[in-house]
This record gives structure tokens, sequence and C-alpha cells, in this order.
């Protein structure tokens, strides 16, 4: 992976081993988040959200119906992470749709309006 490949809104493999509590762990899809001027920066750093296949029913997970199967972006997980955490670009493509969902999450969980 390189930073100029990296971009908001992309899906990508990410490892969240090793993980301390109820963090996700394991090899998962996640969004991210960070803007592009962010995501250019050279700390190698990205902010993301992480997804589960697990359906709480939450208004802060919304369904992500691009992907091949019922995923849900946990924005009351999101994590600053290394970039070296990133495995692969995921084949899925979300809609602009999906993305205003995710930031009308992230509006309920984070005190940014």
């Amino acid at each position: 992976m390189t930073e100029r490949s990296l971009r908001p809104w992309q899906v990508w493999w990410v490892d969240f081993n090793p993980r301390i509590g109820h963090e996700q762990a394991g090899l998962r899809p996640a969004v991210v988040i960070s803007t592009a001027f962010e995501c250019a920066l050279p700390n190698g750093l990205t902010i993301v959200v992480p997804c589960t296949n697990t359906d709480r029913s939450l208004p802060y997970q919304p369904r992500l119906g691009s992907l091949n199967q019922p995923t849900f972006a946990m924005c009351d997980h999101v994590k600053s992470i290394s970039q070296q955490r990133l495995r692969r670009r995921h084949s899925a493509r979300i809609t602009p749709e999906e993305i205003d969902r995710i930031k009308f999450a992230l509006r309920g969980i984070i005190d940014i309006n």
C-alpha cells in the first residue's frame, strides 16, 4: 500500500490484531474516513470505521449494502491506525448514500455539529 493509493471513503481489509478489551479484532473491512490531506501526510496514520457482519440494530451502525454480504459500519469504534495495518483494498465501493449515513452516524457519536 502506498500513501497515494489511499483515499477517503475507500473500503480496505484491515488487520486489527492485537486487540485490547472490547476493540474489534481480526482481518475485517474498514471504511477510511480520513481526509485526502490526512491520507497524504507522511505520519503513516489513517482514521477508519471498522465493519461487522452482526446487525445490532443500532442507529450509529449503518448498513452498507455495497459489500458482498450484510455489513455494518461501526461508527462507535472509530480508530486511528497505522497504515501498516491496511492489507489490501476491498473490491466494494460504497455509495454516496452510504457515505451520508456514515457521516450522520458519526455526528451522533462525536460532538461535531
